[in-house]
């Protein structure tokens, strides 16, 4: 379509010079006016042919439309995260390898446990001892709780040269506690029948300072290999076969008699039997605290 247009456009500037051609007055080529005349009539055509192009252009030519989206507006992030160094941390921490105590006053066993540090725990360092391998830590199970922790094996996490420098608390001195002095004697004082049942009646005193609460007779007739076992957490006094006056215990320097009774006694009379027993005191009942045993042999 536009090649056409601009042929027709040609053509129309052709008939037009025709035209003019046509029309220019003829003279003398030497005559001056002539030449101005002829020369300003050309320019007159030409610039009319001129003309008639281009509006024959312009007529033809497309219109054009701006079919493009307005501008998109501006776009401000609004994001505001922000990035912030800070100084290297100068906090020091360590972890322990396996599951610690964590003392008062000093990291050994003379010391009171405040908590055990768990494998793998994480703990904040406040300082150290003088060698390096102690040191005063938070304790990370309860806020405003601290202890002491043996450095051996642990990892630590930051320059501990930089913490400031503590003394343990020197290791107390144990308090000794005198051995009780615990003492009796055992002798066979009578066979006690009780029909159809015998027993042995035994005297007991206490030589030391600390009360008697259990006895224990064990032992056996040597003859028919007969088994006595006796135990109780009182000292039963008799009259005969009947009890009289039980003792829960035997004082310091006092003294009781006892019998392998209820349980223990023989169904039978072991007279002239060699008879060996075993008789254990302890301080308190069934067996429990400090226990001596004294072994006697005797024939009724």
């Amino acid at each position: 379509m536009k090649s056409k247009r601009i042929f027709s456009a040609v053509l129309v500037f052709a008939v037009v010079l025709t035209l003019a051609a046509c029309n220019l007055p003829k003279g003398n080529n030497n005559s001056t006016a002539g030449t101005a005349a002829e020369t300003g009539g050309k320019a007159s055509v030409e610039e009319a042919a001129g003309t008639i192009v281009a509006q024959t252009l312009t007529a033809g030519a497309p219109t054009l439309t701006n079919t493009l989206q307005p501008p998109l507006e501006s776009f401000t992030p609004t994001s505001t995260f922000t990035v912030t160094l800070s100084p290297t941390s100068k906090v020091v921490t360590l972890v322990v390898p396996k599951d610690t105590y964590c003392r008062q006053g000093a990291p050994v066993s003379a010391f009171k446990s405040i908590v055990i540090i768990k494998s793998g725990q994480q703990v904040e360092v406040i300082s150290r001892n003088p060698e390096n391998d102690s040191y005063y830590v938070k304790n990370p199970y309860e806020d405003n709780s601290t202890c002491w922790i043996y450095g051996e094996g642990l990892t630590l996490s930051g320059n501990s040269e930089e913490l400031s420098v503590a003394t343990l608390e020197p290791t107390p001195t144990p308090t000794r506690t005198p051995t009780p002095n615990i003492g009796f004697t055992v002798s066979y004082d009578s066979l006690i029948s009780c029909a159809p049942s015998y027993a042995f009646r035994l005297y007991i005193k206490n030589t030391g300072s600390v009360a008697w609460s259990f006895i224990s007779i064990t032992g056996s007739d040597s003859a028919t290999s007969f088994v006595i076992n006796h135990t109780s957490n009182v000292f039963d006094q008799y009259s005969g076969c009947s009890v009289v006056n039980p003792q829960d215990v035997i004082t310091a320097g006092d003294d009781t008699y006892a019998m392998n009774l209820s349980p223990g006694e023989f169904n039978y009379n072991p007279a002239g039997h060699l008879i060996n027993l075993n008789v254990k005191l302890c301080t308190l009942d069934n067996a429990q605290g400090s226990c001596m045993t004294k072994a006697i042999s005797f024939t009724p």
